[in-house]
């Protein structure tokens, strides 16, 4: 049995560019790229000789090689150390190997003409390269939906000669919609601009541009987007790297409890207009069932989908950003009964993408529009009267 397995025999055909390292005269290394990498049976690999003066040189010299190639997108590869042998075109050794790469040197295409030899490596050890990102617990799936993602977004701006995309959110300073948006634009340091205004006295231009009349918006391209689920799939599909799933089923999952979150934001623009105690506490229990629904999904995190960051994760911490808020002023958030969600809030409310998603003074603006809804809620605000003037246009 030879030493390449069957594994590195499918990388090596499937990546073909490997990085050839060689000895130099002065005993420094000598690195150059490959691209013309071919198995040629259970122990040897092969790579044609165009331009390689420094490498055919010190294989004359010291017949030690190494060939490392690595898969980008799952950062996994291989090293393969052995002594190699330089075989000339012109010679009858190549006219012997030919048969053997002749499949592999059409495929070459006009490169072919231009190969001067080709050398072989007797492969003596083989060992595996893999990204510390394993050693800390990432799977290769995410790691092929990351760099899958950052290599096509590349792939788009050099072919179409696309400048960066320019954002421009439009919304009020409270809106719990478009900071999933902001959020997710941290998240990926993309540059944007945000636009507040105030919906008590909307003006010209933006009821124009908005059908609904409601925010938030996104403005890309002299396009108008509205809904705040269409606007942050778009950013992500425009932006690396993809914080949606991969896989078509996941990926729809992710979009039901997105929609999920929408409803427990519901409830706590209830709890600020609540009435009475009762009815505030009716508000409460009920958002601590669909919690409850939600901490027996949650896997060992620190994400929804667990080691990644996505848009579920996005679209859940605007709700525990003002939960957290609300338990200020009277408990509403059970973390013994909800562990998972717990520590799930904690997480991502010390992510700074999301920290920073919110205006500096917001805490003081979201008492405000809790105490202009004169609910139950607002009753246990100290120094009530305080947050009164701060309300002009931010809600």
């Amino acid at each position: 049995m030879g030493i390449l397995t069957e594994e590195m025999k499918l990388l090596v055909a499937q990546h073909r560019l490997g990085f050839v390292a060689t000895v130099d005269v002065d005993s420094s290394p000598n690195l150059s790229p490959k691209g013309t990498m071919v198995v040629l049976d259970d122990n040897r690999i092969l790579f044609g000789e165009v331009r390689s003066p420094n490498t055919i040189s010190n294989l004359q010299q010291n017949p030690a090689l190494e060939i490392n190639i690595v898969d980008p997108l799952s950062r996994k590869g291989f090293r393969f150390k052995g002594d190699a042998q330089y075989i000339e075109r012109d010679s009858s050794a190549f006219d012997e190997l030919y048969p053997k790469i002749h499949q592999h040197f059409e495929q070459w295409g006009s490169l072919k003409e231009k190969v001067r030899g080709v050398v072989v490596l007797e492969v003596q050890r083989a060992l595996s390269i893999t990204s510390p990102a394993y050693d800390i617990g990432v799977s290769e799936d995410a790691l092929l939906q990351h760099f899958g993602s950052h290599y096509e977004h590349l792939a788009r701006e050099r072919l179409t000669g696309l400048a960066a995309v320019d954002f421009e959110l439009v919304s009020f300073k409270l809106c719990p919609f478009v900071q999933r948006s902001v959020i997710t634009l941290l998240h990926k340091q993309v540059k944007f601009r945000i636009r507040y205004v105030d919906l008590s006295e909307p003006p010209d231009w933006f009821l124009k541009l908005s059908p609904t009349g409601k925010v938030p918006l996104l403005l890309v391209d002299g396009n108008v987007i509205y809904e705040s689920t269409v606007i942050n799939e778009l950013i992500d599909e425009l932006t690396p790297v993809r914080l949606h799933p991969a896989d078509p089923i996941q990926r729809a999952r992710n979009r039901s409890w997105i929609e999920f979150s929408s409803n427990c934001l519901v409830d706590t623009l209830h709890m600020t207009t609540a009435e009475t105690e009762e009815a505030f506490r009716d508000v409460v229990s009920a958002n601590k069932t669909k919690l409850e629904i939600l901490e027996a999904e949650l896997g060992e995190g620190p994400f929804f989908n667990g080691a990644d960051f996505s848009l579920v994760d996005a679209a859940y911490a605007p709700l525990f950003t003002r939960l957290a808020l609300i338990e200020r002023l009277l408990p509403v958030f059970d973390r013994i009964a909800l562990p998972k969600v717990a520590q799930w809030s904690d997480r991502l409310l010390a992510l700074p993408s999301v920290i920073d998603s919110v205006v500096h003074d917001f805490p003081e603006l979201y008492e405000a529009l809790i105490w202009k809804r004169q609910g139950y809620l607002a009753h246990h605000l100290e120094g009530e009267n305080e947050h009164v003037p701060v309300l002009k246009g931010h809600y």
